[in-house]
């Protein structure tokens, strides 16, 4: 029995004929926006930042199509005092001048009035160095055609297929379609203008048997409509699913576990906090796994330039990367004040051969300190270091005298419920839709679900084998939350191979299918 792999790119469903309807705002269009907020808003406010989102969400159930979330939002937040953060923010769907009068006009009344020797200003010679000065930005290709023109129609050419295909098959499921654009853009009144545009596409199908008791997912992102194939996104799910049914318990324990890349991506995601520089150095009751805990109290260091992760491990953030990329420059999280919005973000190396090679920093905290100035990575990818061998999921298995296949992980958080900040990183989950038992390089049988306790910090150290990079589908949430930017639809692409883990820390069953 064999783990079904999903090709990287295979055809989609539109027609490259079909006329593109653009639903979120182009460059000009959104420079002429700013610029015209600009002229209107006193001279204190120097900053203004417009996200244009639009996406087309349709979700499955038992057979039938059961709700849409199609969305069109335009935020719109000014900046106050250079360096003192986003003040103020208005989500609208109107863009008139008398609206963007009236936001104008709210706004000013909102917010206290600064005196004349609060203002920051700049002299004419502090602008070669001036982080709000015009800059050049990376190019990136982040826009697909495809993608815009399939907003209108993938989804009515994917739902019936999907549907069909699962009761062709005799099971029951869930699916989500889902495709969306964004455009962004920072403008500043010295010069910075940093606009970006981006879309992503996402399948997600759940498959489930007669018995209830097999289960299984699978899903693809891309930014790129025509790389995605719903049908073998299905097919997958259901082979699963029907490999899964009736599995038996099995005792918890330390073992050796496979874990798909849906699995993987899932640790990875919750570690690109760490990658912050003041997370490492912070002060207070809570630690960073990148904090030096050998020295005493009030004299933080960190890991930089220490091994931390296996020595073939290489964690890459580039706003090039063909299965993900971001705007190639500074977005904040919404969460605290993080750099200059728009400021250039370059490619950069956070792990190199295993070693803590980078951290993120802001702009001027970089500068001060000459090193190179970058964001929290968003997109990041995971890899093999050059030279060093990768294996299938299949050699994998065939390699694991005893072990745990592990599809995927649901219901991830960690173990200290501090967002800042904990000194292992150390999770818990449970596996989903799909767990089995290797015995002598072979699939044994499906197993009921493990909860398991581990960090990755500690697990990323204990790889017997790593596999190909892919990208990751995570699947639709619509749930607000004020740390948008880590849980938002559709997710960062994270980008990762499935790896073989010795003493995987499977501490309990859990009652899920």
């Amino acid at each position: 029995m064999t783990i079904m792999s999903l090709p990287v790119s295979l055809g989609g469903g539109t027609s490259p004929d079909a006329p593109v309807t653009r639903r979120v705002m182009a460059r000009d269009r959104a420079i002429t926006v700013g610029r015209m907020l600009l002229s209107l808003v006193r001279p204190d406010i120097v900053g203004i930042h417009i996200e244009h989102t639009s996406r087309a969400v349709a979700k499955v159930a038992n057979g039938r199509l059961r709700s849409t979330d199609d969305g069109d939002r335009v935020n719109i937040s000014f900046e106050s005092v250079l360096g003192s953060g986003i003040k103020f923010s208005v989500d609208t769907n109107q863009l008139d001048e008398a609206t963007l009068s009236h936001i104008v006009t709210q706004v000013e009344s909102m917010s206290p009035k600064l005196a004349v020797d609060e203002i920051v200003t700049v002299e004419p010679n502090d602008m070669e160095n001036f982080t709000y000065n015009a800059r050049e930005h990376q190019p990136v290709a982040l826009w697909h055609e495809s993608t815009a023109r399939g907003m209108e129609t993938a989804r009515g050419d994917a739902i019936p297929k999907i549907i069909d295909r699962i009761k062709s098959a005799g099971l029951s499921g869930a699916a989500t379609v889902g495709l969306s654009e964004r455009a962004v853009l920072h403008l500043y009144r010295y010069g910075l203008v940093a606009f970006g545009e981006e879309t992503d596409s996402e399948v997600t199908v759940t498959a489930r048997t007669p018995s209830n008791t097999g289960s299984g997912w699978a899903g693809q992102g891309a930014r790129d409509w025509n790389a995605i194939d719903p049908l073998a996104v299905t097919d997958r799910a259901i082979a699963i699913a029907k490999q899964s049914d009736r599995p038996v318990a099995l005792e918890p324990g330390r073992r050796t576990a496979i874990l798909g890349p849906a699995a993987v991506a899932q640790l990875v995601r919750r570690t690109i906090r760490y990658f912050d520089q003041e997370t490492a150095y912070r002060h207070g009751p809570t630690w960073s796994p990148f904090t030096n805990l050998t020295t005493k109290r009030g004299e933080r260091q960190t890991l930089l330039g220490q091994r931390v992760f296996d020595h073939r491990l290489m964690f890459i953030a580039d706003p090039t990367d063909p299965l993900g990329g971001f705007p190639p420059f500074y977005e904040s999280n919404g969460l605290e004040l993080w750099g200059v919005r728009g400021y250039p973000n370059p490619a950069m190396t956070f792990i190199e051969r295993g070693v803590l090679a980078h951290f993120a920093n802001k702009v001027g905290n970089a500068v001060a300190n000459e090193v190179t100035p970058c964001d929290i990575p968003r997109s990041v990818r995971v890899a093999t270091a050059p030279g060093e061998a990768t294996a299938t999921i299949d050699e994998m298995i065939a390699n694991c005298k005893d072990g745990v296949y592990v599809n995927r992980f649901s219901d991830i958080d960690f173990l200290d419920d501090s967002m800042e900040a904990q000194n292992s990183g150390m999770m818990t989950g449970v596996t989903r839709d799909g767990c089995f038992s290797i015995r002598n390089g072979k699939i044994e049988k499906p197993i009921k679900n493990f909860r398991f306790m581990e960090s990755p910090f500690y697990a990323f150290n204990r790889i017997e084998m790593i596999g190909t990079p892919e990208r990751v589908a995570f699947g639709y949430n619509s749930r607000p939350t004020e740390y948008e930017d880590f849980i938002r639809w559709p997710r960062f692409p994270i980008i990762v191979p499935p790896m073989m883990i010795r003493d995987f820390n499977f501490v309990a069953l859990a009652d899920a299918v």
